[in-house]
C-alpha cells in the first residue's frame, strides 16, 4: 500500500525512478522496468539507449513473467523466486524474557504514519492547486498577443509638450556669417 502510495506520489511529481535491467531469458536483449507492477513503464535497451518496450509476453532470467501493451506492464504470470533468508536458529534460555512485539502499537504506529502522509498529501495538492495549469497560460498567452497586436495598430505620436530649443538660421544670419568669413581673409 505505501509503496503504491509513494510510486504515485513520484509520478506525479516527476521524481525520477531507479529502474531494474534484467536480461531476458533465452536472449541477449536487455529490459528495464522500475517495478515489477501492473502499469509500470517498460523499456528494452539498445546501443542507442532505452526504448519503450515492443507489445508482447516477456520472460526474465530472474524468473519475471508479464505482458507488456503500449510500454507498459499490463499483466503478470509469475513474478521472480524471492531469496529465501534462513536465520540460524538462537538458543534462548528458560530464564530470559522473550521480547514481544505489540501489534496494537505498531498498527497505531502506522496508522499515524498514513495520517502524515494523508496531511503532506493535502499540503502538496494545494500548492499544486495555486500554481496556473496549461490552460490558464496558454489564455494569458493569446490574451496577451492579442494586447500587442492592438499596440501595432496604434501610431506612434511626438511628444505633445516638446521641451527642444531648435535653432532657425534666417536669411539675415547666413550673411553675416558670409561677411565674418570674407573679414578674416
Amino acid at each position: 500500500m505505501f509503496k503504491d502510495l509513494i510510486t504515485k506520489l513520484n509520478k506525479v511529481l516527476n521524481f525520477s525512478t531507479q529502474f531494474k535491467s534484467e536480461k531476458l531469458k533465452d536472449s541477449d536483449a536487455t529490459i528495464e522496468y522500475a517495478e515489477l507492477v501492473v502499469g509500470a513503464d517498460v523499456y528494452t535497451s539498445s546501443s542507442t539507449g532505452s526504448v519503450a518496450a515492443a507489445d508482447g509476453k516477456y520472460t526474465t532470467d530472474s524468473g519475471a513473467s508479464f505482458e507488456v501493451k503500449e510500454g507498459k506492464i499490463s499483466e503478470i504470470f509469475e513474478t521472480p523466486a524471492e531469496e529465501v533468508v534462513v536465520e540460524e536458529a538462537l538458543a534462548v534460555e528458560e530464564d530470559a524474557p522473550v521480547a514481544e512485539d505489540k501489534p496494537a502499537d505498531k498498527e497505531a504506529e502506522l496508522l499515524k504514519e498514513i495520517e502524515d502522509l494523508k496531511e503532506e498529501i493535502k499540503k502538496l495538492k494545494g500548492d499544486f492547486s495555486a500554481l496556473p495549469t496549461k490552460e490558464d497560460l496558454a489564455k494569458f498567452q493569446t490574451e496577451l498577443k492579442e494586447e500587442f497586436k492592438k499596440l501595432e495598430n496604434i501610431p506612434t505620436e511626438f511628444s505633445k509638450t516638446d521641451a527642444r530649443v531648435e535653432l532657425e538660421d534666417t536669411v539675415e544670419d547666413k550673411f553675416k556669417a558670409l561677411a565674418r568669413a570674407f573679414k578674416a581673409r
